[in-house]
């Protein structure tokens, strides 16, 4: 019913910015009353009337995003006929208090739809301003970029247990994500990492909403991760250090709930060991999220990244 676009998990920065430069990308700034859901069998279109009328056919993070524009569950769309899907979405069309919006076409598909406040940082702008720092790994789909940068530091908390320092920068080009920058750490002996915010009062994100400088902001975190090497080094050392209790592990359970349900949620905490440290419960997540696809990774990932902060 639904096209994705191609999704890159861990690739390199030359697969990417081939991608990137390969695609064919339009932005159509129209009215909201020009235009229409409809359906043709199993499939979804997006018909413009903008002086002549174009069908592009709906990629999922279209749909998603508008129905994520007026807080409609996107988990029920399984519950619900095609039919229902384009009334529904059409009546999301007509109740958008704007006079314009931008939509945004990849390679003929209509890719998702943004407010005119929109505040847009390319994904190949992101990539070309931390190039130079070194570029290890990224991923990539229709919602959202997740590029780690290579290791520049490494800290030894503990003997025989390394950890790699690094950065990861995320951005979205179709409003699902805000540009976020986050210090990355590897752990090299299982592989292992984690993202956390680089300083204690969390201001490592900017929405693409405003008039924010953006790319400013990449380049002043950037500047400000240089300086906490041992701050991380600290804090991986003082979860090993404590215990975690309930209220701890069901405030954690709680969060990953709301992403994997309840049934995965209890399975992927099965064999926790309540009386770790909080230090083994980071490892047990960041160790368990490599399983899941890169939106709920990069969740999990977040998550245990927060418990060095806490």
């Amino acid at each position: 019913m639904l096209k994705d676009g191609l999704d890159f998990s861990c690739k390199s920065l030359n697969e990417i910015i081939d991608f990137l430069k390969s695609r064919q990308v339009e932005k159509l700034e129209i009215s909201p009353s020009n235009l229409k859901v409809c359906e043709d069998g199993n499939i979804l279109f997006l018909r413009t009337m903008n002086g002549h009328i174009k069908d592009y056919p709906i990629r999922r993070a279209f749909l998603y995003k508008l129905l994520k524009w007026f807080q409609f569950p996107v988990n029920q769309i399984l519950n619900l006929s095609i039919e229902t899907i384009a009334y529904i979405c059409n009546d999301f069309l007509m109740n958008i208090r704007s006079d314009k919006v931008y939509i945004k076409v990849e390679n003929g598909d209509a890719l998702t739809i943004l407010s005119k406040k929109y505040n847009e940082i390319t994904d190949q702008e992101i990539l070309n301003m931390i190039s130079e720092i070194g570029i290890s790994e990224i991923s990539r789909n229709d919602f959202f970029m997740s590029v780690n940068t290579e290791e520049k530091y490494r800290i030894k908390p503990f003997p025989g247990d390394d950890f790699g320092i690094g950065l990861n920068i995320l951005n979205s080009e179709t409003g699902f994500r805000a540009l976020t920058v986050n210090q990355f750490i590897f752990r090299y002996i299982c592989s292992n990492g984690a993202y956390t915010s680089i300083t204690d009062n969390k201001d490592n994100r900017r929405f693409h909403y405003g008039s924010d400088n953006l790319r400013q902001f990449v380049v002043d975190k950037i500047e400000i991760a240089k300086q906490k090497k041992e701050h991380i080094l600290n804090k991986i050392i003082a979860l090993n250090n404590e215990k975690f209790d309930d209220e701890i592990l069901m405030k954690i359970k709680s969060e990953v709930n709301r992403v994997l349900g309840k049934n995965k949620t209890d399975e992927f905490f099965a064999d926790v060991d309540l009386t770790s440290t909080r230090y083994e419960l980071f490892n047990h997540i960041t160790q368990r999220a490599k399983q899941f696809n890169l939106s709920k990774r990069y969740f999990l990932e977040s998550l245990a990244g927060e418990m060095l902060l806490n």
